[in-house]
């Protein structure tokens, strides 16, 4: 079922994005161009970094691999691009304390997990019809395990494989400025490609309904928002990003996941002609779900409880990024400096992203 109410935060975001674009300097003597205004290309390629402009032709160019959608492209360019991202989960949290899994057990759970891992292979394509908009698809293929201890000792794994949610969006260039900045806008759609209703052998069925973390997708169409922000010296290159994924309606087994709110900031050093790396901070929030499975039972396990999934974290990433000619190869490694759980809640011990991106 569709909830107009639902359409309040995207819109008050988008406003946020229109307001802080309107407000980045458009005089010369404040070193910027609007589009429309200015008829200059803006785009991610062409510019002389050395003449003050921005450049493709550098190894930072491109933010670290972990941040997704921060770069444009001219009219008729394309990109391909393969991600392998893996996050490890191990221990439970509640609030910003650690719980054995004895702890969580004596809260009256017949189960606790105990670890987590989840894999995703994200294959992804850009284009840009004109200079004013790059469209952008993301099509990740995941897989998820999890363990479990139960009240009796016993130990067991779940596991579920299939294709996630496909995002569809559009990147927008609103401003570059004479020095080497560039700022565009993200406006998209996920799809509810990605099964909600995936089921594995437990000690109590052989075909249990899986708790929400081991879903697939969300089951509704959600609406991404996003701005970036992106400057290059001749030291390295140094950027933000907002970005916001809000849940429309309710899916077909009666729950809304909840809505998720990223921000990240990050600097690169050029290390060499080819090679930079990186410094960021990444920060994101995360709603509980509203409504509930009617398959699920919370007094089992705590991840099957909708009240129990909220939370944020703060995460500091090293990376590295490489150019082969066309061709750019990265990684980045993400730790977790706090994390603040609405749990028991599985709480992330390490993110690792590699990826590959091919431009023509």
């Amino acid at each position: 079922m569709f909830d107009q109410t639902r359409l309040i935060r995207p819109l008050r975001w988008a406003a946020g994005f229109s307001f802080f674009a309107l407000c980045m300097p458009t005089t010369e003597a404040q070193e910027g161009a609007w589009l429309g205004i200015n008829t200059t290309p803006f785009v991610s390629v062409g510019f002389d970094a050395d003449h003050g402009h921005w450049t493709s032709d550098r190894p930072d160019s491109h933010a670290p691999i972990g941040v997704m959608g921060d770069h444009v492209h001219s009219k008729g360019g394309w990109m391909f691009s393969m991600r392998y991202m893996l996050m490890r989960m191990n221990g439970s949290r509640d609030g910003t304390h650690r719980l054995s899994d004895s702890q969580v057990l004596g809260q009256g759970y017949m189960v606790t997990p105990t670890s987590m891992d989840m894999e995703m292979l994200m294959f992804g394509a850009m284009y840009a019809p004109e200079d004013w908009v790059t469209l952008m698809a993301m099509v990740p293929y995941v897989r998820k395990k999890m363990s479990h201890l139960t009240g009796m000792g016993g130990t067991f794994e779940t596991e579920s494989e299939g294709l996630g949610d496909i995002r569809l969006s559009g990147l927008f260039p609103v401003w570059r400025g004479d020095h080497g900045g560039l700022v565009h806008l993200e406006g998209g759609l996920s799809l509810p490609t990605g099964s909600t209703s995936e089921r594995d052998a437990t000690p109590m069925s052989a075909s249990a309904k899986l708790p929400y973390p081991m879903q697939l997708g969300s089951g509704t169409t959600d609406v991404v928002l996003g701005a970036t922000a992106q400057r290059q010296q001749d030291w390295g290159s140094y950027g933000a990003q907002a970005r916001g994924l809000f849940r429309l309606g309710e899916n077909g087994e009666d729950y809304t996941l909840g809505d998720v709110h990223e921000l990240t900031t990050w600097a690169a050093h050029r290390i060499a002609d080819d090679a930079s790396a990186s410094l960021r901070l990444a920060y994101v929030q995360w709603d509980d779900i509203r409504g509930a499975d009617p398959e699920l039972n919370a007094a089992v396990v705590p991840t099957a409880d909708p009240g129990l999934r909220a939370g944020q974290r703060l995460d500091v990433g090293l990376g590295v990024n490489g150019r082969l000619g066309s061709a750019r190869l990265a990684a980045e490694v993400l730790l977790p400096l706090w994390q603040d759980l609405d749990g028991p809640q599985l709480e992330t011990d390490l993110t690792l992203v590699l990826g590959l991106q091919l431009s023509l």
